[in-house]
Protein backbone atom coordinates (compact mmCIF):
# COMPACT_ATOMS: atom_id res chain seq x y z
CA UNK A 1 0.00 0.00 0.00
CA UNK A 2 2.77 2.13 0.85
CA UNK A 3 4.93 1.55 -2.61
CA UNK A 4 0.94 2.29 -3.89
CA UNK A 5 0.83 5.35 -2.19
CA UNK A 6 4.38 6.63 -2.92
CA UNK A 7 3.90 5.63 -7.01
CA UNK A 8 0.77 7.37 -7.38
CA UNK A 9 2.42 10.89 -5.47
CA UNK A 10 5.51 10.43 -7.78
CA UNK A 11 3.24 10.23 -11.40
CA UNK A 12 1.41 13.22 -9.64
CA UNK A 13 4.54 15.38 -9.12
CA UNK A 14 5.75 14.12 -12.99
CA UNK A 15 2.01 15.47 -14.27
CA UNK A 16 2.81 18.70 -12.18
CA UNK A 17 6.65 19.19 -12.97
CA UNK A 18 5.50 18.70 -16.63
CA UNK A 19 2.54 21.33 -16.55
CA UNK A 20 4.78 24.07 -15.00
CA UNK A 21 7.30 23.29 -17.69
CA UNK A 22 4.61 23.23 -20.59
CA UNK A 23 3.37 26.80 -18.90
CA UNK A 24 6.57 28.22 -18.85
CA UNK A 25 7.08 27.53 -22.58
CA UNK A 26 4.19 28.80 -23.63
CA UNK A 27 4.66 32.01 -21.23
CA UNK A 28 8.29 32.52 -22.51
CA UNK A 29 7.37 32.28 -26.37
CA UNK A 30 5.43 35.25 -26.15
CA UNK A 31 7.96 37.92 -25.33
CA UNK A 32 8.76 41.79 -26.40
CA UNK A 33 12.09 43.45 -26.01
CA UNK A 34 13.83 45.77 -26.17
CA UNK A 35 17.25 45.29 -25.10
CA UNK A 36 17.44 43.70 -21.99
CA UNK A 37 13.89 44.86 -20.82
CA UNK A 38 10.71 43.00 -21.63
CA UNK A 39 7.23 44.55 -22.02
CA UNK A 40 3.87 43.13 -21.61
CA UNK A 41 2.59 44.69 -24.81
CA UNK A 42 4.37 45.52 -28.17
CA UNK A 43 2.35 48.79 -27.88
CA UNK A 44 4.24 49.07 -24.10
CA UNK A 45 7.30 48.92 -25.83
CA UNK A 46 7.12 51.41 -28.57
CA UNK A 47 5.59 53.95 -26.28
CA UNK A 48 9.10 53.22 -24.02
CA UNK A 49 11.10 53.30 -27.25
CA UNK A 50 14.28 55.59 -28.07
CA UNK A 51 14.79 56.66 -32.04
CA UNK A 52 16.22 53.71 -34.43
CA UNK A 53 15.58 51.25 -31.23
CA UNK A 54 15.11 47.08 -32.21
CA UNK A 55 12.43 45.80 -30.97
CA UNK A 56 12.32 41.97 -31.03
CA UNK A 57 9.00 40.17 -31.15
CA UNK A 58 8.53 36.43 -30.37
CA UNK A 59 5.41 34.62 -30.60
CA UNK A 60 1.66 35.47 -31.32
CA UNK A 61 0.36 38.68 -30.04
CA UNK A 62 -3.39 39.88 -30.75
CA UNK A 63 -3.46 43.67 -30.86
CA UNK A 64 -3.45 46.57 -32.93
CA UNK A 65 -0.43 49.07 -32.89
CA UNK A 66 0.30 52.38 -33.82
CA UNK A 67 3.74 53.32 -35.05
CA UNK A 68 4.84 57.53 -35.52
CA UNK A 69 8.62 57.21 -34.30
CA UNK A 70 11.55 55.91 -36.34
CA UNK A 71 11.92 52.52 -35.19
CA UNK A 72 12.64 48.37 -35.72
CA UNK A 73 10.65 45.85 -35.06
CA UNK A 74 11.61 42.44 -35.46
CA UNK A 75 10.90 38.61 -35.48
CA UNK A 76 12.92 35.81 -35.67
CA UNK A 77 10.14 33.52 -38.25
CA UNK A 78 7.11 35.09 -39.86
CA UNK A 79 5.60 31.95 -39.52
CA UNK A 80 5.78 31.69 -35.78
CA UNK A 81 6.16 35.61 -35.05
CA UNK A 82 2.94 36.99 -35.93
CA UNK A 83 0.87 40.22 -35.21
CA UNK A 84 -2.58 39.97 -35.42
CA UNK A 85 -5.23 42.14 -35.14
CA UNK A 86 -8.01 39.06 -33.75
CA UNK A 87 -7.31 35.10 -32.97
CA UNK A 88 -9.61 34.54 -36.34
CA UNK A 89 -9.77 36.19 -40.01
CA UNK A 90 -13.40 37.74 -39.93
CA UNK A 91 -14.01 40.44 -43.08
CA UNK A 92 -16.49 42.39 -42.18
CA UNK A 93 -15.63 46.06 -41.31
CA UNK A 94 -15.89 46.23 -37.68
CA UNK A 95 -12.13 45.52 -36.38
CA UNK A 96 -9.32 47.12 -36.82
CA UNK A 97 -6.23 47.10 -39.07
CA UNK A 98 -3.13 45.27 -37.74
CA UNK A 99 -0.74 48.34 -37.73
CA UNK A 100 -1.08 52.01 -38.58
CA UNK A 101 1.96 54.16 -39.47
CA UNK A 102 1.84 57.76 -40.29
CA UNK A 103 4.09 60.69 -38.73
CA UNK A 104 3.40 62.91 -35.67
CA UNK A 105 4.22 65.96 -36.96
CA UNK A 106 4.27 67.31 -40.75
CA UNK A 107 7.99 68.13 -40.04
CA UNK A 108 9.11 64.06 -38.81
CA UNK A 109 11.03 62.17 -41.52
CA UNK A 110 10.31 58.62 -40.39
CA UNK A 111 12.71 55.80 -40.82
CA UNK A 112 11.60 52.00 -39.75
CA UNK A 113 11.80 48.59 -40.82
CA UNK A 114 9.50 45.84 -40.04
CA UNK A 115 10.64 42.49 -40.68
CA UNK A 116 10.43 38.54 -40.44
CA UNK A 117 6.84 39.14 -38.98
CA UNK A 118 3.49 37.42 -39.75
CA UNK A 119 0.90 40.68 -40.36
CA UNK A 120 -2.84 38.67 -40.14
CA UNK A 121 -6.18 38.76 -39.50
CA UNK A 122 -6.99 42.69 -40.18
CA UNK A 123 -10.58 44.25 -39.95
CA UNK A 124 -10.44 47.81 -41.16
CA UNK A 125 -13.46 49.48 -41.30
CA UNK A 126 -15.01 51.52 -44.15
CA UNK A 127 -13.21 55.16 -43.41
CA UNK A 128 -9.55 53.35 -43.74
CA UNK A 129 -7.15 51.54 -45.83
CA UNK A 130 -5.10 48.92 -45.46
CA UNK A 131 -6.83 45.59 -43.50
CA UNK A 132 -2.88 44.71 -42.62
CA UNK A 133 -0.66 47.35 -42.78
CA UNK A 134 -1.89 51.27 -43.27
CA UNK A 135 1.37 53.69 -43.96
CA UNK A 136 0.60 57.04 -44.85
CA UNK A 137 3.39 60.08 -45.62
CA UNK A 138 6.56 58.53 -44.28
CA UNK A 139 8.86 60.36 -46.21
CA UNK A 140 11.88 59.02 -44.79
CA UNK A 141 12.02 55.34 -46.22
CA UNK A 142 9.39 52.30 -44.59
CA UNK A 143 11.22 48.85 -45.46
CA UNK A 144 9.15 45.71 -45.35
CA UNK A 145 11.47 42.53 -45.12
CA UNK A 146 10.60 38.96 -45.10
CA UNK A 147 6.94 39.33 -43.66
CA UNK A 148 3.77 37.25 -44.76
CA UNK A 149 0.38 39.58 -44.93
CA UNK A 150 -2.19 37.10 -45.08
CA UNK A 151 -5.71 36.96 -44.58
CA UNK A 152 -6.40 41.11 -44.24
CA UNK A 153 -9.26 42.68 -44.98
CA UNK A 154 -10.54 46.52 -45.48
CA UNK A 155 -14.21 48.02 -46.44
CA UNK A 156 -12.53 50.25 -48.11
CA UNK A 157 -9.14 49.86 -50.32
CA UNK A 158 -5.81 47.91 -49.68
CA UNK A 159 -6.76 44.54 -47.71
CA UNK A 160 -3.73 43.75 -47.32
CA UNK A 161 -1.22 47.07 -47.38
CA UNK A 162 -2.11 50.37 -48.33
CA UNK A 163 0.59 53.33 -49.21
CA UNK A 164 -0.23 56.96 -49.24
CA UNK A 165 2.68 59.51 -50.25
CA UNK A 166 5.54 57.61 -48.53
CA UNK A 167 9.07 55.47 -49.89
CA UNK A 168 8.45 52.24 -49.34
CA UNK A 169 11.05 48.92 -49.93
CA UNK A 170 8.76 45.70 -49.72
CA UNK A 171 12.01 42.89 -49.86
CA UNK A 172 11.02 39.49 -49.74
CA UNK A 173 7.46 39.91 -48.55
CA UNK A 174 4.54 37.15 -49.40
CA UNK A 175 1.09 39.46 -49.80
CA UNK A 176 -1.56 36.41 -49.78
CA UNK A 177 -5.05 35.98 -49.42
CA UNK A 178 -6.25 39.58 -48.31
CA UNK A 179 -9.25 41.40 -49.50
CA UNK A 180 -10.78 44.55 -49.81
CA UNK A 181 -14.51 46.06 -50.32
CA UNK A 182 -13.06 48.40 -52.75
CA UNK A 183 -10.04 48.37 -54.73
CA UNK A 184 -6.66 46.85 -53.96
CA UNK A 185 -7.06 43.53 -52.58
CA UNK A 186 -3.54 42.79 -51.91
CA UNK A 187 -2.01 46.74 -52.19
CA UNK A 188 -3.26 49.94 -52.60
CA UNK A 189 -0.31 52.80 -53.43
CA UNK A 190 -1.36 56.39 -53.94
CA UNK A 191 0.55 59.75 -54.02
CA UNK A 192 -0.65 62.41 -51.26
CA UNK A 193 0.21 66.61 -51.74
CA UNK A 194 0.05 66.84 -47.93
CA UNK A 195 3.37 64.69 -47.69
CA UNK A 196 4.97 66.98 -50.10
CA UNK A 197 7.67 64.52 -51.93
CA UNK A 198 7.44 61.79 -55.12
CA UNK A 199 6.37 58.50 -53.75
CA UNK A 200 8.15 55.32 -54.55
CA UNK A 201 7.31 51.92 -53.99
CA UNK A 202 9.65 49.27 -54.70
CA UNK A 203 8.82 45.66 -54.70
CA UNK A 204 11.26 42.99 -55.06
CA UNK A 205 11.74 39.56 -54.11
CA UNK A 206 7.97 39.43 -53.60
CA UNK A 207 4.76 37.18 -54.27
CA UNK A 208 1.46 38.94 -54.39
CA UNK A 209 -1.06 36.01 -54.63
CA UNK A 210 -4.68 35.26 -54.23
CA UNK A 211 -5.96 38.49 -53.51
CA UNK A 212 -9.05 39.78 -54.19
CA UNK A 213 -10.99 43.50 -54.61
CA UNK A 214 -13.33 45.05 -56.54
CA UNK A 215 -10.80 46.31 -59.12
CA UNK A 216 -6.76 45.79 -59.07
CA UNK A 217 -7.40 42.23 -57.18
CA UNK A 218 -3.30 42.17 -57.20
CA UNK A 219 -2.32 45.96 -56.75
CA UNK A 220 -3.91 49.05 -57.38
CA UNK A 221 -2.23 52.38 -58.19
CA UNK A 222 -3.90 55.38 -57.86
CA UNK A 223 -3.01 58.62 -59.08
CA UNK A 224 -5.24 60.47 -56.72
CA UNK A 225 -6.89 62.81 -58.81
CA UNK A 226 -7.94 65.85 -56.54
CA UNK A 227 -5.58 64.85 -53.51
CA UNK A 228 -2.49 64.20 -54.65
CA UNK A 229 -1.39 64.90 -58.26
CA UNK A 230 0.37 67.61 -57.85
CA UNK A 231 2.92 64.29 -57.11
CA UNK A 232 4.61 61.34 -59.31
CA UNK A 233 4.55 57.86 -57.77
CA UNK A 234 6.77 55.50 -59.37
CA UNK A 235 5.82 51.27 -58.90
CA UNK A 236 8.53 48.89 -59.15
CA UNK A 237 8.33 45.45 -59.69
CA UNK A 238 11.86 43.38 -59.18
CA UNK A 239 12.43 39.28 -59.13
CA UNK A 240 8.76 39.48 -58.15
CA UNK A 241 5.48 37.22 -58.79
CA UNK A 242 1.76 38.05 -59.16
CA UNK A 243 -0.60 35.70 -59.59
CA UNK A 244 -4.01 34.28 -59.24
CA UNK A 245 -5.80 37.66 -58.33
CA UNK A 246 -9.39 38.53 -59.01
CA UNK A 247 -10.87 41.80 -59.68
CA UNK A 248 -14.55 41.20 -58.40
CA UNK A 249 -16.28 43.73 -60.21
CA UNK A 250 -18.90 42.91 -63.00
CA UNK A 251 -17.83 43.54 -66.51
CA UNK A 252 -18.31 46.72 -66.80
CA UNK A 253 -15.96 47.34 -63.80
CA UNK A 254 -12.30 49.06 -64.39
CA UNK A 255 -11.01 45.28 -63.70
CA UNK A 256 -7.26 44.37 -63.49
CA UNK A 257 -6.82 41.21 -62.27
CA UNK A 258 -3.60 41.54 -61.60
CA UNK A 259 -2.72 45.92 -61.75
CA UNK A 260 -5.09 48.54 -61.97
CA UNK A 261 -3.07 52.01 -62.70
CA UNK A 262 -5.68 55.31 -62.32
CA UNK A 263 -3.93 57.88 -63.70
CA UNK A 264 -4.01 61.90 -62.92
CA UNK A 265 -2.50 64.40 -64.61
CA UNK A 266 0.74 65.84 -63.14
CA UNK A 267 -0.38 69.70 -62.69
CA UNK A 268 1.99 72.28 -64.30
CA UNK A 269 2.52 74.18 -61.00
CA UNK A 270 4.33 70.72 -59.37
CA UNK A 271 6.45 70.87 -62.25
CA UNK A 272 4.54 68.70 -65.06
CA UNK A 273 3.71 69.71 -68.56
CA UNK A 274 0.15 69.39 -68.09
CA UNK A 275 0.16 66.46 -70.56
CA UNK A 276 1.75 63.34 -68.60
CA UNK A 277 0.09 61.35 -66.26
CA UNK A 278 1.30 61.08 -62.99
CA UNK A 279 1.89 56.74 -62.33
CA UNK A 280 5.33 55.52 -63.78
CA UNK A 281 5.29 51.50 -63.34
CA UNK A 282 8.07 49.59 -64.24
CA UNK A 283 8.27 45.38 -64.56
CA UNK A 284 11.68 43.55 -64.35
CA UNK A 285 11.80 40.33 -64.41
CA UNK A 286 8.81 40.07 -62.81
CA UNK A 287 6.03 37.19 -63.76
CA UNK A 288 2.54 37.99 -64.31
CA UNK A 289 0.23 34.72 -64.31
CA UNK A 290 -3.57 33.57 -63.97
CA UNK A 291 -4.62 36.74 -63.04
CA UNK A 292 -8.55 37.52 -63.53
CA UNK A 293 -11.80 39.61 -64.38
CA UNK A 294 -15.34 38.87 -65.58
CA UNK A 295 -14.01 40.76 -68.74
CA UNK A 296 -11.14 38.81 -70.51
CA UNK A 297 -10.26 42.37 -71.59
CA UNK A 298 -9.31 43.18 -68.55
CA UNK A 299 -7.96 40.51 -66.33
CA UNK A 300 -4.31 41.26 -66.15
CA UNK A 301 -2.88 44.83 -65.92
CA UNK A 302 -5.52 47.37 -66.76
CA UNK A 303 -4.62 51.84 -67.24
CA UNK A 304 -7.61 54.12 -67.06
CA UNK A 305 -7.70 57.54 -65.57
CA UNK A 306 -8.25 61.18 -66.69
CA UNK A 307 -8.87 61.45 -70.25
CA UNK A 308 -6.17 62.68 -72.14
CA UNK A 309 -3.60 61.03 -69.91
CA UNK A 310 -1.55 57.99 -69.89
CA UNK A 311 0.23 56.26 -67.15
CA UNK A 312 4.30 55.73 -68.62
CA UNK A 313 4.46 51.59 -68.39
CA UNK A 314 7.91 49.92 -69.14
CA UNK A 315 8.61 46.08 -68.60
CA UNK A 316 11.94 43.70 -69.18
CA UNK A 317 12.91 40.41 -68.81
CA UNK A 318 9.12 39.55 -68.10
CA UNK A 319 6.54 37.19 -68.53
CA UNK A 320 2.81 37.99 -68.46
CA UNK A 321 0.69 35.35 -69.34
CA UNK A 322 -3.05 33.66 -68.26
CA UNK A 323 -3.11 30.70 -67.69
CA UNK A 324 -4.09 28.90 -70.71
CA UNK A 325 -6.40 31.19 -72.83
CA UNK A 326 -4.64 34.39 -74.87
CA UNK A 327 -8.77 35.52 -74.85
CA UNK A 328 -7.88 36.54 -71.51
CA UNK A 329 -5.78 39.81 -71.95
CA UNK A 330 -2.87 40.25 -69.94
CA UNK A 331 -2.41 43.69 -70.54
CA UNK A 332 -5.05 46.42 -71.72
CA UNK A 333 -2.95 49.07 -73.41
CA UNK A 334 -6.00 51.65 -73.44
CA UNK A 335 -4.38 54.83 -71.78
CA UNK A 336 -0.70 53.43 -71.18
CA UNK A 337 2.31 55.17 -72.72
CA UNK A 338 4.88 52.25 -72.98
CA UNK A 339 8.17 53.47 -73.03
CA UNK A 340 9.84 50.78 -73.59
CA UNK A 341 9.33 46.54 -73.40
CA UNK A 342 12.12 44.06 -73.56
CA UNK A 343 13.11 40.77 -73.62
CA UNK A 344 9.19 40.13 -72.83
CA UNK A 345 7.29 36.91 -73.15
CA UNK A 346 3.29 38.04 -73.50
CA UNK A 347 -0.09 36.35 -73.46
CA UNK A 348 -3.21 38.03 -75.28
CA UNK A 349 -2.91 41.96 -75.52
CA UNK A 350 -5.84 44.35 -75.87
CA UNK A 351 -5.44 47.36 -77.60
CA UNK A 352 -2.16 47.08 -78.48
CA UNK A 353 -1.62 49.09 -81.80
CA UNK A 354 0.27 52.20 -80.41
CA UNK A 355 2.31 49.48 -78.37
CA UNK A 356 3.27 47.36 -81.31
CA UNK A 357 5.87 49.50 -82.37
CA UNK A 358 8.17 48.54 -79.27
CA UNK A 359 6.59 45.05 -78.75
CA UNK A 360 7.28 44.11 -82.71
CA UNK A 361 10.79 45.29 -83.27
CA UNK A 362 12.80 42.62 -83.44
CA UNK A 363 15.99 44.01 -81.92
CA UNK A 364 13.88 44.11 -78.44
CA UNK A 365 13.55 40.57 -78.32
CA UNK A 366 9.39 40.05 -77.43
CA UNK A 367 7.09 37.20 -77.80
CA UNK A 368 3.32 37.78 -77.56
CA UNK A 369 0.33 35.65 -78.20
CA UNK A 370 2.21 32.79 -75.57
CA UNK A 371 0.32 30.57 -73.12
CA UNK A 372 1.76 29.80 -69.49
CA UNK A 373 2.80 26.46 -70.74
CA UNK A 374 4.34 27.91 -74.25
CA UNK A 375 6.35 30.71 -72.09
CA UNK A 376 7.39 27.21 -69.28
CA UNK A 377 5.67 27.97 -66.55
CA UNK A 378 4.99 25.13 -64.01
CA UNK A 379 1.66 26.90 -62.79
CA UNK A 380 2.14 25.55 -59.34
CA UNK A 381 3.77 27.58 -56.55
CA UNK A 382 6.82 25.87 -54.80
CA UNK A 383 9.18 26.83 -52.93
CA UNK A 384 12.46 26.25 -54.31
CA UNK A 385 14.70 28.12 -51.49
CA UNK A 386 14.30 31.40 -50.31
CA UNK A 387 11.96 33.41 -48.45
CA UNK A 388 8.90 33.45 -51.08
CA UNK A 389 7.05 30.73 -53.03
CA UNK A 390 7.97 31.23 -56.78
CA UNK A 391 6.63 30.11 -60.38
CA UNK A 392 9.26 28.02 -61.28
CA UNK A 393 10.06 27.39 -65.06
CA UNK A 394 11.06 24.10 -66.81
CA UNK A 395 14.32 23.62 -68.60
CA UNK A 396 14.50 24.31 -72.09
CA UNK A 397 11.16 26.14 -72.61
CA UNK A 398 11.17 29.43 -74.16
CA UNK A 399 11.72 31.33 -70.60
CA UNK A 400 14.82 29.77 -70.13
CA UNK A 401 17.99 31.45 -71.20
CA UNK A 402 15.45 34.02 -72.69
CA UNK A 403 16.49 37.26 -72.30
CA UNK A 404 19.33 38.26 -75.24
CA UNK A 405 18.95 41.54 -76.35
CA UNK A 406 20.02 44.42 -74.43
CA UNK A 407 17.53 45.92 -71.51
CA UNK A 408 19.94 49.18 -71.54
CA UNK A 409 18.99 49.71 -67.86
CA UNK A 410 20.46 47.95 -64.69
CA UNK A 411 19.16 44.46 -64.13
CA UNK A 412 19.10 42.20 -60.72
CA UNK A 413 21.96 39.34 -60.77
CA UNK A 414 19.65 37.31 -58.72
CA UNK A 415 16.13 36.12 -58.97
CA UNK A 416 13.21 36.08 -56.69
CA UNK A 417 15.04 33.85 -54.00
CA UNK A 418 17.94 35.30 -54.39
CA UNK A 419 19.77 32.58 -56.58
CA UNK A 420 22.44 33.83 -58.73
CA UNK A 421 21.81 34.10 -62.72
CA UNK A 422 23.85 32.93 -65.32
CA UNK A 423 24.84 33.51 -69.13
CA UNK A 424 21.56 34.80 -70.70
CA UNK A 425 19.09 35.29 -68.43
CA UNK A 426 15.65 33.31 -67.73
CA UNK A 427 12.67 35.59 -68.22
CA UNK A 428 10.85 36.22 -65.05
CA UNK A 429 11.29 36.25 -61.55
CA UNK A 430 12.33 32.94 -61.59
CA UNK A 431 15.98 31.58 -62.83
CA UNK A 432 16.46 28.02 -63.68
CA UNK A 433 19.14 26.14 -62.08
CA UNK A 434 20.09 29.61 -60.35
CA UNK A 435 22.90 28.61 -57.40
CA UNK A 436 21.19 29.65 -54.06
CA UNK A 437 24.17 31.69 -51.62
CA UNK A 438 24.72 29.40 -48.39
CA UNK A 439 22.27 32.11 -46.48
CA UNK A 440 19.24 31.54 -48.89
CA UNK A 441 19.76 27.64 -48.34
Amino acid sequence: MISSIKMKTTIKQKITLLFFVLTSIVVTAQTVKIGENSYGSISDAITAANENDVTLITGVHTESITLSKSIILKGTDPSTDIIQAAATAINDGAGNRVINISRAEDTDVLTITIENLGIRNGNADSNTNGGGINVDKVTGLLTLKNLIIENNYSDKNGGGLSFAGSNVDVVECTIKNNESALDGGGIIATPNNGAGIDSVVNIQQSLVDGNNGRNGGGIYINGNNGFGNDYIIDVDLENSTVSNNNATSASGGAGGGAIWCKVATWTTNAGGNGTSGNINLKLIHTTVYNNTHAALVKSGLRFTGTSGFTTNFSAYNSIIVSAEDVASKVINFTNANVTNMVNCILGGLEAAATANSIIDDATKNNLKGKTATQAGLTGTLTDEGGNTQVLAITDGSNSDDFCTASAGISLPTIDQRGANREGNPDAGAFAFGGTLSLNNV
